[in-house]
């Protein structure tokens, strides 16, 4: 009997993953977590952050997850992300003008946003950054 579990990564408009894993690290809404081989049942709150599993290989995968939900019974899991991009697919300059431009609003206070959705924005563009880096 193999020691795996069946993960599972959806967004609204794919499934991004869907494979056999010795084990993943997932961004946690009270931190972040890794799930190993029976694995007690739980459903959790995903935060923006790196999603990371291994394979039976010994590669090991990244995605930048913007949130979402996870939820994990007899070694099957399922990502439900809002979305889920690959180092690769996230264009390093964008995201750092949008990080300069998010923080140059709200130096001139013209965000509308309340102190929390700012540092809750902010936290998620240098989490895609921090990704699309280790790629």
């Amino acid at each position: 009997m193999s020691k795996t579990i069946k993960l599972k990564i959806v967004t609204p408009t794919q499934t991004v993953f869907e494979g056999e894993v010795e084990n993943f690290t997932a961004p946690g809404a009270v931190g972040t977590f890794q799930v190993l081989f029976n694995h007690a049942p739980i459903v959790a709150k995903l935060a923006p952050g790196m999603f990371k599993y291994v394979l039976a290989s010994g590669a090991e995968e990244h995605y930048y997850v913007s949130g979402g939900f996870l939820e994990l019974h007899q070694n099957s899991g399922t990502v439900l992300a809002d979305t889920a991009e690959r180092p690769n697919q996230i264009n390093i300059a964008d995201v750092e003008r949008q990080i300069a431009d998010l923080r140059q609003r709200y130096a001139d206070h013209a965000l509308g946003m309340t102190n929390d959705q700012y540092h809750a924005e902010l936290d998620a563009a240098n989490a895609r950054l921090s990704v699309a880096r280790q790629g």
